[in-house]
């Protein structure tokens, strides 16, 4: 699955936007009216923004991601000390 399906497929009210970028309900707060720009990237990368102003970290936790699954490729093992 690429990442922006694993996106989409656990947002709500999702609607295109145009190429490449949709409108859904932030999950990380009580969203009635989408909130959420999603938009991916030439290379296959997920970018995420909420007008409210949650996160990217806030909103891949509510959906049960994590920040690497914004981006394509293989999943790599975290190497080094944390930031």
């Amino acid at each position: 699955m690429t990442p922006i399906d694993s996106v989409l497929n656990r947002l709500d009210k999702v609607k295109s936007n145009g190429k490449g970028r949709w409108k859904a309900c932030c999950p990380a707060h009580d969203d009635k009216s989408p909130s959420l720009g999603i938009t991916e990237t030439s290379d296959g990368t997920v970018l995420l923004k909420c007008w409210v102003g949650c996160s990217a970290l806030d909103i891949t936790q509510a959906i049960g991601l994590e920040l690497r699954d914004l981006f394509p490729g293989e999943k790599r093992e975290r190497r080094g000390p944390s930031p």
